[in-house]
């Protein structure tokens, strides 16, 4: 499945990030088939915030974000290299 890293700019800090987080949560439970978000890494410092997603296509996700009204600054295509293994992973 092709994988996705988000980001989004965002004035949060980590005292609000669990309810922004659990509002978020409801609405990733109800992914189409097909699609996974798999983690966000927080970066309260500068109010960057990147997303890691599986989905068929870039457009999915920005579907995604458009009914959660989620703005994000790009969605970049990427693929996972595993240093163990020393390949790309699928």
């Amino acid at each position: 499945m092709p994988r996705f890293i988000a980001v989004h700019t965002m004035p949060m800090t980590e005292e609000n990030w669990d309810e922004f987080a659990k509002g978020a949560s409801e609405k990733l439970s109800q992914l189409p088939p097909g699609v996974k978000y798999n983690l966000t890494y927080c970066g309260f410092t500068d109010g960057k915030f990147f997303c890691d997603w599986e989905a068929p296509n870039k457009e999915t996700v920005e579907q995604i974000f458009k009914g959660m009204e989620m703005p994000y600054d790009a969605i970049y295509p990427v693929k996972l290299f595993n240093v163990v293994k020393m390949g790309f992973e699928d």
